[in-house]
């Protein structure tokens, strides 16, 4: 089939790449032409510095005959008659809920997309194309899309939902064997032409329904995942901080071993980031606090939603309120920027609001180290906070002369670094994804203070 994506992020860029590497014909379409350079590369090291994720810059590629990516709407124009499909993939932030929907992305994108697809087939319009959102949106927004579409003159058309439910560092294999693909759509001829999209998944993990469901299960799908994990640390590890002489690793063994209660979410952690879990929270939110009678349910949302943000407060209050330390000019070695590992993605990634408070706090400076996110992470931080920053190439070069070492980060090579630490001897160590766990008692007996999500306070010995 004959593919467009309008948005290169990281939904959109792995989407246009898996679908390339099952035999489609994919242009990928960006107004980023810093982006649309990179991915255009051919060089696996500029792909993965623009959008990185296990795997995709070999699969761009290798699948250069099929895919391409552009910034120009003119190859939008050379592609429109003979298109079958077009992904809306565009960003959503939760900011876009207080504004009119002919000011959000998706419907900026659709607004441009109808200038040209009105006049596809010499105006004619023959050729039949269905334009699929794959962005989280609030509930009806498919059916809005539609009535936009025939307001703004494009005919023979549809519009359907198929929301992306993909782990970032798992993206591109969870592309290629999802565990379902849920696709709302208004007719049996766009269910039928979905399925040939996706011949190569099984059909049973293909599930039809509508267009207005489709968008509520992917607000409820990643609500019900948030919530385990803001309730996993608000109670779980919390108690396990205030409770003296528990373990967290065997209290959750306990837990988990229930097979009615799933293990994924039973971690804890000093924030829950990413681009999704918060802001489709507030999206249901919104939605149920529209509606009378149901305050209670609105009430349990926005309680996760604080519940997560007071928990990264108080993992790093808990250095002044708990060891009595004070930032002030401190070194800072801060290891891990990412949200979460194997990904280069820092949208509401917990080392941003961490560093924008030491700088408040008046440390010396900050050394960041992060396998992959580092630039992204400089490109968000406020001018005064990056004035404090030093970014270094390997998590040693960052802890030297350090003070206070804080793991923001889960990536698995942070859990190799207790004999630096020890040597090093920093003033204060801060786990914020107690990667060192099973090395706390030796840390504290080497002379260094222990802060870790899941554990009470640990004095030096």
């Amino acid at each position: 089939m004959n593919v467009l994506v309008v948005g290169s992020g990281f939904v959109g860029t792995t989407h246009a790449a898996v679908l390339a590497s099952h035999g489609h014909v994919v242009l990928a379409f960006d107004i980023d032409d810093g982006k649309v350079k990179a991915l255009s590369s051919n060089d696996p090291f500029q792909i993965d510095a623009c959008v990185y994720e296990p795997g995709l810059s070999h699969l761009i590629v290798s699948h250069r005959s099929n895919l391409s990516f552009s910034s120009s709407f003119d190859d939008v124009k050379r592609v429109a008659d003979t298109m079958d499909v077009v992904f809306l993939c565009l960003p959503s932030p939760g900011s876009e809920l207080e504004l009119s929907v002919e000011q959000r992305f998706t419907f900026k994108a659709a607004k441009q997309l109808s200038e040209i697809f009105s006049k596809r087939n010499n105006g004619a319009q023959s050729k039949y194309v269905l334009f699929v959102n794959k962005s989280t949106v609030e509930i009806g927004t498919v059916s809005l899309l539609k009535k936009k579409f025939e307001e703004w003159g494009v005919k023979n058309f549809g519009v359907a939902s198929n929301p992306e439910f993909l782990v970032e560092g798992k993206a591109v294999i969870g592309s290629q064997n999802p565990d379902r693909v849920v696709i709302g759509v208004s007719s049996p001829g766009d269910d039928a032409l979905l399925r040939s999209l996706y011949l190569n998944i099984s059909s049973g993990n293909i599930k039809t329904v509508s267009p207005t469901d489709s968008e509520a299960i992917k607000l409820l799908a990643n609500f019900e995942l948030f919530s385990t994990v803001v309730r996993s640390f608000q109670v779980v590890g919390r108690l396990c901080e205030v409770v003296p002489n528990l373990n967290y690793e065997n209290v959750v063994m306990g837990i988990t071993s229930d097979s009615r209660i799933p293990k994924w979410g039973h971690y804890t952690s000093l924030y829950s980031g990413g681009s999704c879990f918060e802001k489709d929270a507030l999206n249901l939110l919104k939605t149920l606090s529209s509606v009378q009678d149901i305050h209670s349910s609105a009430n349990f949302v926005k309680m996760v939603v604080d519940g997560n943000t007071q928990q990264l407060h108080r993992f790093y209050n808990r250095a002044r309120t708990e060891a009595n330390f004070s930032f002030e000019n401190k070194t800072i070695a801060l290891l891990g920027v990412a949200f979460k590992q194997d990904t280069n993605d820092v949208r509401m990634s917990p080392a941003i609001r961490l560093a924008e408070w030491l700088s408040h706090d008046g440390v010396k400076s900050i050394n960041v180290y992060d396998p992959q996110a580092s630039n992204n992470f400089v490109r968000e931080i406020t001018s005064d906070c990056a004035s404090k920053v030093n970014v270094h190439s390997s998590a040693k070069d960052a802890l030297k002369g350090a003070d206070v070492v804080i793991i923001s980060t889960d990536w698995s090579e942070f859990k190799f670094l207790a004999k630096d630490i020890i040597e090093l001897k920093p003033k204060l160590f801060m786990d914020g994804r107690r990667s060192l766990s099973s090395k706390y008692q030796e840390i504290v007996n080497a002379g260094v203070d222990v802060i870790a999500v899941g554990s009470p306070f640990l004095k030096k010995k």
